[in-house]
């Protein structure tokens, strides 16, 4: 094998390749820094005796590598050595494990539809996070197998090809790990700003009547909507990018109609053009899930000039791959010609007025395709995702600067910097529902800022009891988006479906989630500087509480709100671990002190939500939708303090450990964020004794339609009745709630000037 070349990526991060120099062009695309001298890295690597030892530059072990061997061309091993009682936390979308400890994990991206999700995933990432406090990305394509063994004390890989190429990053912090390696391989970047509402997909695709039907339903009932993604078949063939007349006659109408509603329009596609019709397949399908609009089983499907096109101008990885709807060949991403050729035709309909795409499937690419990277057909297969993301993503940004996004399925290291994606198929069950969350943490720990559970999931009848649960969980993670069907096929997936009560139930969270608008848009500004993710699991949050370190139905937005959904069949309490602190519900202000195991009453409606003392919360008002131009004019700023409901705490100065926010606003569709255009405003608390002051500082930035006034309630939560408000020196009203033991402060901010707020008791 060849003799190790050490890199140095970061101060914490150092790089093993036994690969020649220079690196293959896809290490090049997934690695985006350059690397620093061997002075500016706190690592090193010991490379004697067939070992390779990382360490600090204070002689502490990091991570010893046994041994590596070659035992043939296409069997690679890397073994690890591991500590008693290490655990495992990554590799991707994993739904059927979070934290490990032994066992195997096989890293080949898979369509893991809800039968195989036991097994398989749509999206295999190569790097885990460690309890010793170190992260491992293996920079390798092929599939691979990871065995976790604590008898022996080793984690073995195994890797069908070379290289054999690694990066090591030392934290010890999760955090610090998670903000090193997205600085290595990427830090999502801002989606639109209405993205953060409702979305919802039909399936399978109706008229288009019956698409405005469903939008002026939502607006009948009160229940905002920002997104709708058309199923496969709005198209006439797969792929011309064309629209199918049957169902969508008059696409410029139901453009606009959309839009007057303020809703903004997907399509779906898929990296396939067809070239022969899978009617035995389509019936088969059509037979067992209803996934065809009626008298479409027999549509010719075909798109033989673009097929011709594609193989003429080498565009295609593979001649002949079979997929749901046809037989075809799989575009090659790699090749930046083909990725323009593919853009091309989707031009017309982002002029059209077409707002994102959903890039469907990715995992199906033989073994046998080839590429313009010159990678072997195995090795691409798990990076395709990754090259059919990039490219739909770039091509978007020629656009008049429009924020790009695209909806995918099947993403690899790096994806991050593409957003969004969606955890592919899943049913309305509580088996879901934990798969879900385990799947969204994973991605979460591996930099990816924006997923989707889908709120029921892709198919199944729902139950009054899981229509309202699920809506609970997959409302509020970082993407929103529901499917309904033809009421022909299954009427229980409306959220009015069953009854009002749970039509309320649905409407609650939705409306929680619009409320929470600027809490979402200053955690997303986060993970663009940092890398960290908007849904978080506790080990992230709480990583020195070991009582945490397995918990996955738990789950932290941003790192003040602790959700605890409902994840058994007829429970009306749940049992809630609290890690250090004061720990206040979200609904009540009761409070409870950390570390603690509570009993959390449940009832149906209920969602268990918890506030972390000291946490700033800004909230927005709840739209039908979120406009384009919309602007944080209009917040609520709760505080809730570091203490316990009840008398103040007057015995000294009180540190807040999270008393600030940092508000975060720009045009919310362009890219001009990315060069400056963008503001921030960071809102401070600090208490002596009887006096609480809050501090709104100064806006920092400006952009387009930014406002210049704020209408801005204070809500002082768990307080006593205040002898005195003023803002800035002078006296202002303020109501108290005997009952609910609020403060609330109304009043108006010049957006550039400083704001201080002192609350005498």
């Amino acid at each position: 094998m060849t003799e190790p070349r050490v890199l140095f990526c970061a101060p914490n991060a150092i790089r093993i390749s036994h690969a020649p120099s220079p690196d293959p062009v896809w290490i090049r695309d997934i690695l985006i820094q350059p690397e620093i001298s061997e002075e500016q890295c706190k690592l090193r690597a010991e490379t004697a005796g067939g070992c390779i030892r990382i360490k600090n530059v204070q002689g502490e072990m990091i991570l010893q590598v046994v041994r590596t061997i070659s035992s043939a061309p296409e069997k690679l091993r890397l073994i690890l050595h591991i500590e008693p009682g290490e655990g495992f936390y990554g590799w991707g979308e994993w739904f059927n494990a979070f934290r490990r400890d032994r066992g195997q994990v096989m890293l080949k991206n898979r369509d893991a539809i809800a039968l195989l999700q036991g097994r398989f995933t749509y999206s295999c990432i190569p790097f885990f996070l460690s309890s010793r406090g170190y992260g491992f990305l293996l920079l390798n394509g092929h599939a691979t197998r990871w065995e976790i063994d604590p008898h022996q004390g080793i984690l073995a890989i195994e890797a069908a090809g070379p290289p054999m190429d690694y990066i090591v990053i030392n934290g010890p912090s999760f955090k610090e790990i998670l903000k090193t390696y997205t600085y290595l391989t990427g830090r999502p970047p801002l989606l639109p700003k209405w993205a953060f509402g409702l979305w919802v997909t039909s399936y399978p695709q109706e008229h288009q009547d019956a698409v405005i039907s469903l939008v002026q339903a939502h607006k009948e009932h009160a229940i905002p909507l920002d997104a709708v993604i058309l199923d496969y078949h709005w198209e006439e063939r797969f792929h011309n990018f064309k629209w199918r007349q049957e169902l969508i006659p008059e696409p410029d109408r139901l453009i606009s109609e959309l839009k007057q509603q303020g809703v903004h329009l997907g399509l779906i596609f898929t990296p396939f053009v067809n070239k022969e019709n899978g009617y035995l397949l389509k019936m088969l399908l059509q037979t067992l899930v209803h996934d065809i609009p009626p008298g479409m089983v027999f549509a010719d499907d075909r798109a033989l000039p673009e097929y011709k096109a594609a193989r003429a101008k080498a565009y295609l990885a593979h001649d002949k791959v079979s997929w749901w709807f046809g037989k075809g060949g799989m575009i090659d991403f790699t090749n930046p010609e083909a990725g323009a050729w593919w853009n091309g035709m989707l031009r017309p309909l982002y002029d059209q007025g077409v707002s994102f795409f959903k890039n469907d499937d990715g995992e199906y690419l033989p073994e046998d395709a080839r590429n313009s990277c010159g990678m072997e057909g195995r090795e691409f297969h798990n990076l395709y995702g990754f090259y059919y993301g990039k490219a739909i993503y770039e091509g978007m940004t020629v656009l008049d600067e429009r924020r790009p996004m695209i909806y995918a399925r099947s993403v690899w290291a790096g994806s991050q910097r593409y957003p969004a994606l969606f955890l592919g198929d899943q049913k309305p069950t509580f088996e879901c529902i934990k798969r879900t969350m385990r799947a969204g943490l994973n991605l979460g720990l591996a930099g990816f800022a924006y997923w989707t559970a889908d709120v029921f999931g892709l198919d199944g009848k729902t139950t009054p009891e899981t229509h309202m649960r699920y809506a609970q969980w997959a409302l509020l993670v970082p993407i929103a988006r529901y499917f309904v069907r033809p009421a022909r096929i299954d009427a229980t997936r409306f959220p009015w479906s069953h009854s009002q009560a749970v039509e309320a139930n649905f409407r609650k969270y939705v409306e929680l989630r619009y409320a929470l608008l600027p809490y979402y848009l200053m955690l997303a500004y986060e993970s663009w500087q940092t890398g960290l993710p908007i849904m978080r699991p506790l080990v992230l949050e709480f990583q020195h509480d070991k009582r945490v370190a397995d918990i996955f139905d738990q789950v932290m937005l941003g790192d003040r709100l602790m959700l605890a959904p409902i994840v058994e069949t007829g429970i009306a309490f749940r049992r809630v671990v609290l890690p250090e602190g004061i720990w206040h519900d979200f609904w009540s202000g009761q409070s409870w002190q950390g570390p603690a195991e509570i009993t959390y009453p449940a009832p149906l409606d209920k969602l268990p939500i918890l506030v972390r003392g000291g946490a700033v919360i800004p909230l927005g008002p709840v739209m039908q939708h979120i406009p384009d131009d919309h602007q944080l004019d209009e917040l609520t700023l709760h505080f809730w303090p570091p203490y316990p409901s009840g008398p103040l705490d007057r015995t000294a100065t009180v540190d807040y450990t999270l008393g600030s926010a940092t508000l975060y606003e720009d045009d919310g569709k362009t890219i001009a964020y990315q060069s400056g255009g963008f503001s921030t405003c960071t809102i401070q608390t600090t208490q002596e004794t009887n006096r609480l002051t809050i501090a709104i500082a100064p806006a920092t930035g400006r952009f387009p339609w930014q406002p210049e006034t704020r209408a801005i309630e204070c809500i002082l939560h768990c307080s006593e009745q205040p002898h005195e408000v003023m803002v800035n020196g002078n006296p202002i009203a303020a109501t108290y709630d005997q009952v609910s033991k609020e403060t609330r402060i109304r009043l108006q901010c010049l957006t550039h000037d400083m704001t201080l707020i002192t609350i005498i008791h």
